[in-house]
């Protein structure tokens, strides 16, 4: 299912990259993204992991399920670098066997169908292969700004209740322990993100619980809401959004 049509020029506006340090630590502790290894980033979005290991010089194949994300994700490759996109099914990759060095899935487990997507994953890796599953969750700590937004959300989307997880997600590790993968480690590290208050306001528009659940008037009406909450309880604030890198990386 296509959950981001609506939202998919927002997603190259709003949705920026992810920390540096992220991308280091995969290179310098589990020897992923060396230059001319080939990668899959599955559910690429507008391809933001995708351009950042084709920056370091792999060759990445990044795939998704919205034409429409895809089409975004080709204007950012301004700099002709060696990313594929294709338009597919994590459930059902249109690869053979065994031909990735290393598969990608950031920002996105939550949305997936975890153990099809992960036998997927297994499937077109090589002996040796890693596969990395990391989340960039925003922390609602007292009353901030993440806090009063989930709050919103709920109001808005009643499918949703708000869960303060600390960024940790231990239960995907057994998930994908049971599909075949072995020797998992993960790892975690802090951030604090600046934002303006429109730069909010389009992140959250491109979030699950907006962008990849709600019709295109109901976002609408969540953002002029969420704009009120800002220019009230937060005007003139810059926001500092606190984060948290969580990643799981484990073997075949």
């Amino acid at each position: 299912m296509n959950l981001f049509g609506n939202v998919a020029k927002d997603f190259s506006k709003y949705r920026g990259g992810y920390p540096k340090k992220f991308y280091e630590k995969l290179q310098r502790e589990y020897n992923i993204t060396p230059p001319n290894q080939k990668g899959l980033d599955i559910a690429t979005s507008n391809g933001m992991v995708a351009t950042d290991l084709a920056n370091e010089g792999c060759y990445v194949t990044g795939l998704d399920n919205s034409p429409e994300l895809l089409i975004e994700a080709e204007k950012k490759n301004s700099d002709k670098l060696k990313i594929e996109y294709v338009l597919g099914d994590v459930t059902n990759l249109p690869f053979d066997n065994e031909i990735f060095d290393f598969v990608t899935a950031v920002h996105c487990w939550e949305v997936l169908p975890m153990e099809q997507a992960s036998s997927e994953a297994l499937r077109v890796l090589k002996g040796g292969g890693k596969f990395v599953v990391a989340q960039f969750a925003q922390l609602p700590i007292g009353n901030n700004i993440v806090s009063r937004t989930e709050n919103l959300v709920a109001e808005h989307n009643f499918n949703y209740i708000p869960q303060n997880n600390f960024g940790f997600y231990p239960q995907w590790i057994e998930e994908i322990y049971e599909v075949g993968f072995s020797h998992i480690e993960t790892f975690t590290f802090d951030v604090l993100t600046t934002l303006t208050q429109d730069e909010w306001r389009g992140r959250m528009r491109t979030s699950t619980e907006i962008g990849g659940s709600l019709s295109k008037e109901e976002i609408v009406l969540f953002d002029k809401e969420l704009d009120i909450l800002l220019k009230g309880s937060f005007a003139g604030d810059v926001l500092e959004i606190p984060h948290r890198m969580f990643a799981i990386v484990c073997e075949k």
